[in-house]
């Protein structure tokens, strides 16, 4: 999973992944394959320097390897509720500081553009959703991506995934919260440099 610098092909995998990873992570509590699949993933180690998506990377297979299925459902749920956990993973939340209003409405214009249609399970403007999307796009190597990630992701992913990463309750989601804030930002510099 961690990986310096990887080719362009490489690159595109470890985009599509980490989105796909981030989704299933937001969308619901991990399941016990997929902690042990992360608890795989090496402790820091000097040579890595100072990259803050690798030092995520090994701070979330550290938090793999300390968690428990019962205290992770537990956070998982407290952070995220179905009836509204302390944090709401919601574009309109964060851009408008109400739920369901312009953001949403953008959004779904755009979807309905893309041809991708609401499972009718969350809303759409959810970070989970988003990640998907995103993910999506990159395995379809749709160039409509970087406008995408620029209007529903970039303007309020980085200041949720912040909030998760400080929330005193999150110890298995601090982690998340620390790559998902350093992925977006080396993802807003890959886009930019390469679309």
């Amino acid at each position: 999973m961690i990986n310096d610098k990887p080719q362009r092909g490489e690159q595109e995998l470890w985009r599509a992944n980490t989105y796909q990873l981030l989704a299933r992570l937001l969308l619901k509590p991990p399941n016990n394959r997929l902690v042990a699949q992360l608890a795989e993933i090496p402790p820091a180690n000097p040579v890595m320097g100072e990259d803050a998506v690798a030092l995520a990377w090994c701070a979330l297979g550290e938090a793999a390897r300390r968690t428990q299925e019962p205290g992770l459902l537990k956070e998982y749920y407290y952070l995220f509720g179905e009836c509204g956990g302390i944090l709401y993973p919601r574009a309109s939340r964060y851009m408008d500081s109400i739920l369901n209003t312009n953001p949403l409405v953008l959004l779904r214009t755009e979807l309905a553009g893309l041809g991708i249609e609401n499972s009718g399970k969350l809303i759409e403007d959810h970070a989970g959703n988003l990640c998907e999307i995103m993910c999506q796009l990159i395995e379809a190597e749709d160039p409509r991506q970087i406008g995408f990630f620029s209007r529903h992701l970039k303007p309020w992913l980085p200041a949720f995934f912040r909030e998760l990463k400080l929330t005193p309750s999150a110890v298995f989601y601090r982690p998340v919260g620390s790559l998902g804030e350093a992925f977006i930002e080396v993802e807003r510099i890959f886009l930019r440099d390469t679309y």
